[in-house]
């Protein structure tokens, strides 16, 4: 990846996650992204209560993120790592996380994480987004 594209990522990620930080997500001047799927089907999709969840974590709610949504503790560091690896050029995942053996269990886990998440009697409802 070129220089020029690399500080261009830098300063679009330091933008979005200083946006993230300042402002709470639908009630300043972000937009309300409503789920279309919640919104059609009344059911919480995998991503539901992540932007939520993402600005608790910026501010070191971490009790808070994990109400509103908890692969978020999954998705972060994922991403990171897949954006510094993306940056520097260099590898920071094994050639393990891109096998079947790695991503399968991965898939199934997200897969029963959001069928779970819509069952409403305890323990499970405790896995949907904080209203």
């Amino acid at each position: 990846m070129g220089s020029s594209t690399v500080k261009v990522l830098l300063v679009v990620l330091a933008l979005a996650v200083t946006t993230y930080y300042f402002f709470f997500p639908s009630i300043n001047f972000l937009p309300d992204f409503q789920c279309l799927f919640h919104r059609v089907t009344g059911l919480y999709c995998l991503g539901c209560g992540g932007q939520r969840a993402f600005h608790a974590l910026l501010h070191g709610h971490f009790a808070v993120a994990a109400q509103n949504n908890l692969l978020v503790f999954l998705v972060v560091p994922l991403v990171g790592l897949k954006f510094l690896e993306e940056i520097t050029g260099r590898k920071t995942f094994p050639l393990f996380f891109y096998s079947c053996r790695f991503l399968l269990p991965l898939v199934v886990f997200v897969i029963v994480f959001t069928v779970l998440r819509n069952i409403p009697i305890p323990p499970f409802h405790y896995l949907a987004p904080a209203e």
